[in-house]
Parts: C-alpha cells; sequence; structure tokens
C-alpha cells in the first residue's frame, strides 16, 4: 500500500480526468518529485469523470473553447479512447434552427466539417427518431464518445513511468498549510506532505478544499439528471459500445447516445445544490 511521502515539489489533489491529466503534461514538460492523492480508490475514485457520458462536440461559438476541444479529441485518439460515433443536434422549431444556423457558421470559421440536414437525413442514420418532431439538425461527424477512466489510467501510468510520479489513492486532505503567503504543507490521513505547489483537481469538492487554504474557487455544484433505458433491441443488436450517432435536442434541454444495448437520456436543465 503506497504512503505519502513527506516532500514533494507539487501535490496534486484528485485522481480525475483534469489530475490526471495534469501530471502527465507536467511529467512530459520535465517536472519531477511529484505526487497526486485521492480520497477514493483507483482507477475510478467516484467522481465526475466516472459518472459522465463523456461524449465531445467540438463546434462552439467560442475560438478558444474550439480549439481547446478540437485539442483534447486529438489527444484521446493518440491514446486510443477515442471512437467516432457522429453527433446531431436536432431542431423543433424555427427559433432554434437559426440557432444551428448560426453554429454552422462558427464550424465554417473555425475548419470543422459539418451540415445542416433534413429530418430525413437525421432518420437515416438514427431510425428510431421521430422525423416528425424535428423541422432539422446540425451534423458533425466528428463528434465521439471517450473512454474517459482509460485515458486517465493510461495518462498517470505515463508519468509513473518517467518516475516523476507517486500515486497514493484512498487518503484524504485534512488541511493546508499556508504560511507568509504561501502554500507549505498539505495535511493528510496518511500523514503530512512538505510541497511547493499544490493543485486543487477535485472536481464539485474544489471549493471545499481551497476553504483549507484560505481561498476561494467559484464553483457551484449541480444535480445533473441522467438515466439509462434497456436493454433495447435496436441497440443489443450493434456491436461495441458506440454505433449510433448521439442527439442533443435543445429544445428539451436533453441529450441522448447509445451505452451498449442501453439508451442514456440526460438533462442540460442543471439544478445547483
Amino acid at each position: 500500500m503506497p504512503t505519502v511521502p513527506p516532500t514533494a515539489r507539487c501535490v496534486v489533489i484528485g485522481a480525475g480526468i483534469v489530475g490526471n491529466s495534469l501530471v502527465h503534461h507536467l511529467a512530459r514538460l520535465g517536472w519531477r518529485d511529484l505526487v497526486q492523492i485521492d480520497k477514493g480508490p483507483l482507477p475510478n475514485p467516484g467522481g465526475s469523470t466516472g459518472h459522465a457520458s463523456n461524449f465531445i462536440f467540438p463546434v462552439d461559438h467560442s475560438r478558444e473553447i474550439a480549439d481547446l476541444t478540437l485539442d483534447s479529441m486529438d489527444q484521446y485518439k493518440e491514446l486510443g479512447v477515442f471512437t467516432v460515433s457522429g453527433g446531431f443536434e436536432v431542431a423543433r422549431t424555427e427559433e432554434q434552427m437559426e440557432e444551428l444556423r448560426r453554429r454552422m457558421s462558427s464550424a465554417r470559421a473555425w475548419g470543422i466539417e459539418s451540415e445542416l440536414v433534413s429530418p430525413e437525413q437525421v432518420v437515416a442514420k438514427v431510425p428510431f427518431l421521430d422525423p416528425s418532431v424535428i423541422v432539422g439538425a446540425f451534423w458533425t461527424p466528428s463528434v465521439g464518445v471517450v473512454d474517459s477512466l482509460r485515458a486517465g489510467t493510461i495518462m498517470r501510468d505515463r508519468a509513473l513511468e518517467t518516475g516523476a510520479l507517486q500515486v497514493v489513492p484512498n487518503v484524504e486532505v485534512t488541511a493546508i498549510d499556508v504560511e507568509e503567503g504561501r502554500v507549505r504543507r498539505v495535511r493528510t490521513t496518511d500523514g503530512d506532505i512538505e510541497a511547493d505547489v499544490v493543485v486543487i483537481a477535485c472536481g464539485v469538492w474544489s471549493p471545499q478544499l481551497a476553504r483549507l487554504a484560505g481561498a476561494s474557487i467559484p464553483l457551484t455544484p449541480a444535480v445533473h439528471q441522467m438515466i439509462s433505458v434497456g436493454p433495447a433491441r435496436q441497440l443489443a443488436e450493434k456491436e461495441g459500445e458506440i454505433s449510433f450517432p448521439i442527439i442533443r435536442d435543445m429544445d428539451t434541454f436533453c441529450y441522448e447516445r447509445q451505452h451498449g444495448a442501453d439508451m442514456e437520456v440526460g438533462s442540460y436543465a442543471h439544478r445547483p445544490i
């Protein structure tokens, strides 16, 4: 059972996709003496990474967000954890169709292959969708899903292979000491770590951890509702995790995606906790 070391150059708190990506890239940049801790077990500590639907739509009106998304997709492909499925953003109203035309303009501007399509073209790829309830859709063939737990494991393992990282799961942070305006140590249930740098990558728990150091992270946890329905015959007949395109239906603030023989339906009507 690993134990926390007494010192580290950098302590990363959290072993979800953010923390794992961080230790991976820090190791690539030449950082050494990294320590990553999480209060949960590995490879799935129990946070948002292991519960997400994990799909990526690359088009955004912001160039910066679109570039970050495309770079992330390239990294996931290099790791071998990205499955291309294609995705539709459907419109039930002419007002929503106008938003999809705007998205088409952004896609052209950022060089992302996309097109506006008819309800019949949607049904040709997603035969269980009712075409009578939509007026059109925005199709992006590069949409896909990520195995985020596998991605995190690979990134963490790559950092471990360089000798730059030590990982300690099942350890909870109890205090973060600040002296003369700087972080000095992280106190845990397994001992204290003197550290020059501390990174909090704990998702919804990050504000609570930040308060231990007298800092504030403006993050509000929210309820995300998702139901998994199945097995469905049309899905069970296909091999693999996903064979049909993902659907985003912003008129109802919902999405649906295949997950093997099941259909996941999630809501974007998030309620702050």
